[in-house]
């Protein structure tokens, strides 16, 4: 008689509705796991374009710096060449 009581206020799910439980909570794994996964990929790619981003801003300068500096030289050199 106690037992019955303690399982009266508890329905179990049919065999069918237990798959259809299981697949669905699956899924739902699932989806939420791609999700994490494209967001990751979206912080680590904006990463990588701003550290490219830099490095480029980085060689351009130096770039610019050599120029200017090989520009100075030649104007140097035009200088003595005409004071002589």
């Amino acid at each position: 008689m106690k037992r019955k009581l303690a399982t009266a206020g508890t329905l179990r799910l049919s065999p069918n509705e237990e798959a259809m439980f299981l697949k669905e909570e699956y899924e739902r794994r699932r989806k939420l796991r791609l999700q994490q996964v494209r967001e990751q990929q979206k912080y680590i790619s904006c990463q990588i374009r701003q550290k490219v981003k830099q490095k480029r801003e980085e060689q351009l300068h130096q770039l610019e710096e050599a120029l200017r500096a090989e520009w100075q030289k030649a104007q140097d050199e035009k200088m003595k060449a005409l004071e002589e």
